[in-house]
């Protein structure tokens, strides 16, 4: 229901009232007062318009919530209007001074209580709405101060966070020379914290697909593993065949690459809650190789997962990435 409505019904309904009272003042002589209930309506439609007002008032939308508070007051006032003006109609019309001048100091007088009844009652209203803004225009700041703030924050965290971790990494080519940040195919990354240079795994089905799985074999090692899978075709080597495989080809200019330890994991994921993505895009959610072994039970490795950093054990079949350190 628009305020245009509102006010009409309001105004409908006192004039109706209004009317009632005349009638039965003049014509019936039997008169039935109804000023008081018209102040009444004024009053009620007062506050249905302050009401109607500020339902709808978004404090996050102030602009947009205006239009609506005008026309809750718009109902306001002129019901007000409307209600004080007809009483002080009636009364002027009802009077019954008993000479001619106390017929004009009475209509004044009238008139004059009225203005102020009318003026009292615009005041009250005002200051009712002035109130009700105030308070939610502090409520708005205040919630404002704290957005901008909590924004504030979440930005310097970004800048610091994107600086560390783009100033942490720098690609290598396959021969092994120094990427711009914004290459889009690089062979290795080394870590400027650590010093350490990982590979970097494929997706295309070769020698370094990311889901190529291995037997542990190390000769030399404390765990030694089965010998077997000597030859790198797609997955299906063990780890010692990969990691020979990779030093053939010297991976962007090296020859030494190594299965890391597991605190050489633990380094690549320090104060991160996995790895790097925009570094390591391909790497698989699975577990990794590390030469740590387990201190307390034989003939187990440890495992790492790059989800959420975990720990596991075992000599089974799983992932590998490799690591190696400038000369």
């Amino acid at each position: 229901m628009t305020s245009e409505l509102l006010i009409a019904v309001f105004s409908g309904l006192m004039l109706l009232l209004a009317l009632i009272d005349l009638l039965s003042f003049f014509v019936f002589k039997r008169h039935i007062n109804l000023k008081s209930i018209i102040v009444s309506m004024g009053m009620l439609g007062t506050f249905i318009g302050i009401a109607i007002g500020l339902w709808e008032f978004d404090t996050q939308n102030i602009v947009g919530s205006m239009p609506i508070l005008l026309e809750g007051l718009k109902l306001a006032f002129i019901t007000s209007i409307v209600g004080m003006g007809l009483v002080i109609f009636l009364s002027i019309l009802q009077a019954k001074p008993k000479k001619k001048e106390e017929s004009i100091t009475y209509l004044l007088l009238q008139i004059k209580q009225g203005l102020e009844t009318l003026n009292q009652s615009i005041d009250k209203r005002l200051e009712t709405v002035n109130q009700t803004l105030v308070t939610k225009l502090d409520k708005v700041e205040q919630n404002t101060n704290q957005s901008l703030a909590a924004i504030l924050d979440t930005v310097n965290q970004l800048k610091t966070d994107i600086y560390q971790r783009r100033s942490r990494f720098t690609k290598l080519s396959l021969e092994g020379q120094v990427l711009p940040e914004e290459a889009t195919q690089w062979a290795a990354v080394v870590d400027n914290q650590t010093g350490l240079i990982w590979e970097i795994k494929t997706n295309d089905g070769g020698l370094q697909d990311s889901k190529h799985t291995y037997n542990w074999c190390k000769p030399n090692g404390k765990i030694v593993g089965p010998k077997n899978e000597e030859q790198c075709q797609g997955c299906r080597c063990n780890t010692l065949a990969y990691v020979q495989a990779i030093n053939k080809i010297s991976l962007a200019g090296y020859s030494d690459w190594r299965i890391p330890t597991l605190d050489e994991f633990k380094s690549l994921v320090k104060d991160q809650s996995g790895i790097d993505k925009r570094y390591f895009p391909n790497i698989y959610p699975a577990w990794y190789y590390t030469t740590t072994p387990h201190p307390k039970k034989n003939n187990i490795l440890y495992y790492f997962s790059f989800d959420n950093n975990r720990l596991a054990g075992g000599i089974g079949r799983q992932h590998m990435l490799l690591t190696t350190r400038p000369r």
